[in-house]
């Protein structure tokens, strides 16, 4: 199974300006991706991304790392990034699925990407595998629509139920996304169904957005980095 990994990369970002680059424990944030997708034995070609010269000045560091220079059309807040899947399927005819690395959730190592990509070959009626984390106290039975000044609940069943009586929920915590290449060209999505979790530790939850998502990103990848 031919498999490619995608690390994508926008210049702009209203939430933090120049987070795929800014500096993490001495790194680059993307690098953190750059790496671990190197590492695998499993990934035959690396692509990153991106429509910032500065970004991929970055990538340019690693020499088997392939670069794609995406246009400013599919880098708007606006843009999805099937888009920009689509057009590395057409530089890639000759494979087999996807890898989605996201900069903005960098807490993955070799293991867990060698262990999605295997739980995907090992189940061939599975179209796509999404890496989640269990979420017991944020949980979607303490949460509300909120229809003009009245609440009401998203699971209605389940809001008066204590914690430890409440099914475990999942999720997505950005930071693998895999999908075979015949089912995205179908649906157009990494979450082609029938899709396949693959379970990481809440700890791992990570998603830099906004400036205060910044604030926690070092200690908690240092704390990663020091117990892996």
């Amino acid at each position: 199974m031919k498999t490619i990994a995608l690390i994508p990369a926008r210049g702009g970002s209203k939430g933090v300006p120049g987070k795929n680059i800014y500096p993490i424990l001495g790194k680059p944030l993307i690098q953190y991706s750059i790496e671990v997708a190197l590492e695998s034995i499993s990934i035959n070609e690396v692509w990153v991304s991106s429509d910032s010269e500065e970004i991929l000045q970055v990538a340019k560091q690693f020499n088997t790392v392939k670069i794609h220079k995406r246009d400013s059309s599919l880098a708007t807040d606006t843009s999805s990034i099937s888009d920009t899947i689509a057009e590395i399927f057409k530089l890639v005819e000759d494979c087999d699925c996807l890898v989605l690395l996201q900069p903005t959730s960098p807490i993955r190592d070799i293991n867990h990407v060698e262990e999605a990509i295997t739980l995907l070959k090992n189940n061939p009626e599975a179209n796509s595998v999404i890496s989640v984390c269990g979420m017991d106290d944020i949980h979607p039975a303490r949460m509300y629509w909120l229809d003009g000044k009245e609440l009401t609940p998203i699971m209605k069943e389940l809001e008066s139920k204590r914690r430890q009586d409440m099914p475990l929920a999942y999720y997505r915590n950005g930071s693998i996304y895999i999908v075979r290449k015949e089912a995205f060209l179908i649906t157009n999505s990494v979450m082609a169904k029938p899709i396949l979790s693959y379970v990481m530790p809440s700890s791992h939850l990570l998603n830099i957005d906004e400036p205060r998502d910044l604030l926690i990103a070092e200690p908690l990848i240092k704390n990663w980095l020091d117990n892996t």
